[in-house]
């Protein structure tokens, strides 16, 4: 039995693909108009990994093309008042493809400014068939999850809007406080497994 060594342009293919991914990650929270919390200085290298400095350019090199699944972690800082914690995690899987994007507010209790905050997060991730017309439907969705989640004290639920699955949970932990969390990913068919078209439509 031999193993096949990839290809240099298979390498510098997959190559490009993390680069690419890596940029998207990186510009994300400036193109996120959330000014009330503060982004740590960006990593160059994913997690699970931790990488000397004067290693990381070495390792990228060697290691980025073949990783199998890595994440950015992004934890930002709060300025303002009423947020107490935001994160962020970017997940990619095989062949650096897509595989989520996860979102946590620890803060006050406020619906409007919640919903804003996430639709406008997960536009600005500019994921698979992202139309801007989108965000308006995400926003009442997530709207009347986080004012469900506030009298029920814990609400769950899904949304589809073209090739993005959302899932939300929204959890009361306190008088005023609340942990409000969107996950995305892609999907190829609605809720009801019905398969979309090449515009994400049915």
């Amino acid at each position: 039995m031999s193993l096949r060594r990839p290809k240099r342009h298979d390498v510098d293919e997959l190559r490009a693909k993390f680069v690419a991914n890596r940029e998207k990650v990186r510009s994300w929270a400036a193109r996120w108009e959330c000014p009330e919390v503060e982004w740590p200085a960006f990593s160059e290298v994913p997690g699970p990994w931790a990488i000397a400095p004067r290693e990381q350019n070495w390792w990228l090199r060697r290691h980025a093309p073949f990783m199998d699944e890595y994440r950015w972690l992004l934890e930002a800082r709060p300025v303002a008042q009423g947020i107490n914690e935001l994160w962020a995690s970017w997940e990619f899987g095989a062949g650096h493809e897509f595989e989520r994007l996860a979102i946590r507010f620890r803060s006050v209790i406020d619906p409007d400014y919640l919903a804003e905050k996430l639709a406008l997060g997960i536009r600005a991730a500019a994921l698979k068939g992202w139309q801007d017309d989108d965000v308006h439907d995400l926003y009442d969705w997530l709207r009347e999850g986080v004012n469900q989640g506030a009298e029920a004290g814990m609400v769950r639920g899904k949304h589809r809007t073209g090739f993005l699955l959302c899932e939300m949970t929204c959890t009361v932990v306190s008088r005023t406080e609340a942990i409000t969390a969107v996950r995305t990913t892609l999907t190829d068919t609605t809720l009801d497994g019905v398969p979309l078209n090449a515009d994400g439509r049915t």
